[in-house]
């Protein structure tokens, strides 16, 4: 019990110490997590909204509420590759496990994607979307969403240890699964063909469920939803059978 409590202090006390040792020293502190998804919003925006029109109503506040949660996901997958080696030290004290690092990552993007969300609740009710009791599923697909998350980093942390590529690898994949993921365009006009790849693909079923319950006001599709809670589910063990076998290589190598 007193392993488990100083646990869940040392996880709390690294959150706090990631997120202000990661905007220390800058003019604008955490705005810069933002900046990127603005950023992004005004691209596709004028892009989708002027020049190719999507004709969708109230299309910033439609690719807002998909942007925010793509952001914390990919944050926390194109930083998983560097968390073993950039903390090193902190894996060489007596009775840490490296594992801790995974959770505080994922727990610290989430941190600064929940701050944010008061932004896109406002730009919402710019175009008339209130938020409505279907918001009461949101902590659902966090839920599923940092399994799936802590699973991939598990992986990815662990593998890059000893192939550096891995790295490069989910930087290119990262780039190309935003294209595969219903952000800036409905999941309704995926081809029939390519249908099963979208329920496949549990970040994809994820963001359109953030949507459904925060743009839409309606609840989730519990179909895909439970598919992409069983793949985050999968995901995560075999990233912790991954991390479990190379664990003593990883102390060694490092």
């Amino acid at each position: 019990m007193k392993s488990l409590e100083y646990n869940v202090d040392l996880v709390l006390h690294l959150v706090k110490r990631s997120f202000y040792l990661r905007y220390k020293g800058s003019a604008i502190g955490i705005l810069w997590y933002l900046l990127l998804p603005l950023s992004q919003l005004l691209v596709l925006v004028f892009l989708f909204g002027k020049i190719v029109p999507l004709k969708i109503d109230a299309y910033p506040a439609f690719v807002f509420s998909a942007l925010l949660p793509w952001v914390w996901f990919s944050s926390c997958l194109n930083s998983a590759s560097s968390l073993f080696i950039s903390n090193r030290d902190l894996i060489r004290k007596p009775n840490f496990v490296p594992f801790i690092l995974i959770i505080v990552d994922t727990l610290s993007n989430l941190l600064a994607y929940i701050i944010f969300l008061p932004i896109l609740f406002i730009m919402l009710a710019f175009y008339g979307h209130y938020v409505s009791l279907s918001l009461l599923y949101f902590p659902l697909l966090i839920m599923i969403q940092s399994i799936l998350l802590i699973g991939l980093g598990m992986i990815i942390s662990t593998m890059n240890v000893f192939y550096r590529d891995i790295q490069q690898i989910v930087h290119v994949a990262v780039m190309l699964l935003f294209y595969l993921t219903p952000i800036f365009y409905r999941s309704e006009a995926i081809s029939s063909n390519y249908t099963l790849l979208f329920y496949l693909n549990p970040v994809a079923v994820l963001i359109q469920g953030y949507r459904s319950i925060i743009f839409y006001g309606s609840p989730p599709e519990w179909g895909s939803l439970l598919l992409s809670g069983a793949i985050s589910v999968i995901l995560c063990t075999i990233g912790f059978l991954i991390y479990k076998r190379r664990l003593p290589d990883i102390f060694d190598a490092l």
